[in-house]
């Protein structure tokens, strides 16, 4: 039915054989003929022959004005779904690592929707390894997350890197001191991220202390970066965080470099592998230029 109803539709619009077939780029003949075909389709009389006028029907009317609607509905189908193909609308699951100022993933995300707000952004966060876990099975499109990951069926874009500091609550003896070195805190309870959630950052921080000459006192965290530092805060040790945690406003808290803990935490964009979704391919886009564009 759908084959003939622009063409219904136009003439029922004109009343006009003639001008509804200019509009169509029809000839006259061949509207007519798609007008019969309608007819024998629906098993009903839609126009009423006249050698002077286009009189249709009331069964007609109602065909039209439905149609008419119809088409409305067919035509926004198809511009949503080519906005859909282009990457130009649809649906973007974003997993990330509590840090949202790592890898840019805040000013880039805000760049995306700047360039495509027809794309609906979903937020996910949690760890790396669950990350891994959600890209694979589907539940989110991408994940900012730090490697090294040794999944080969994933595809990593280099987002930045941030150095590991040491954060302490605002009354500790080492707080007046701007520039610390790895030994000053030999003594100190070292609060780090637990090796079953990050084992390059943990293991890279116990080798640091014993090429430093001594074996760390370590409380490990296995949740979240935020509850390192409610943990330094109320002075249970001193928490090894990324330097965007420590750019957090926190009164309790004092962020400070470690010269020679030359520990950087590296932030990637992970997808999966081909075929990747058009709005996965924009926002891969978007934030290479960008990463470009801020190196």
């Amino acid at each position: 039915m759908f084959k003939y109803a622009q063409s219904f539709c136009v003439l029922v619009e004109e009343l006009h054989f003639s001008r509804a077939a200019a509009r169509l780029h029809l000839t006259q003949p061949a509207l007519s003929h798609q007008i019969k075909k309608l007819e024998e389709e629906v098993g009903f009389p839609l126009l009423l022959r006249s050698p002077h006028k286009v009189v249709v029907t009331d069964a007609g009317k109602i065909l039209a004005r439905e149609l008419a609607a119809a088409l409305t509905l067919v035509d926004r189908a198809v511009e949503q779904a080519r906005d859909v193909a282009r990457g130009d609308a649809g649906m973007l699951a974003i997993g990330y690592c509590e840090l949202p100022q790592a890898g840019h993933m805040t000013a880039i995300i805000r760049r995306y929707r700047e360039l495509f707000p027809g794309v609906d952004i979903t937020l996910h966060n949690m760890p790396t390894i669950d990350q891994i876990d959600a890209l694979q099975k589907g539940a989110i499109d991408i994940a900012f997350l730090h490697p090294p990951i040794h999944q080969t069926n994933l595809s990593l874009q280099f987002a930045g890197e941030e150095r590991i500091g040491a954060a302490m609550r605002a009354d500790h003896p080492l707080a007046n001191k701007q520039g610390l070195q790895l030994s000053d805190l030999s003594q100190e309870r070292l609060i780090v991220s637990a090796e079953e959630i990050g084992p390059v950052l943990y293991h890279s921080i116990v080798s640091a202390c014993s090429k430093c000459g001594f074996q760390p006192i370590l409380r490990e965290e296995r949740f979240r970066w935020h509850a390192m530092l409610d943990q330094a805060a109320v002075g249970l040790g001193v928490a090894l965080v990324p330097e965007t945690l420590c750019s957090s406003s926190n009164d309790l808290v004092v962020f400070r470099p470690v010269q020679d803990l030359n520990i950087m935490l590296q932030t990637a964009i992970a997808t999966t592998g081909s075929p990747v979704k058009p709005v996965v391919s924009s926002f891969m886009a978007t934030a290479a230029a960008f990463v470009k564009s801020n190196s």
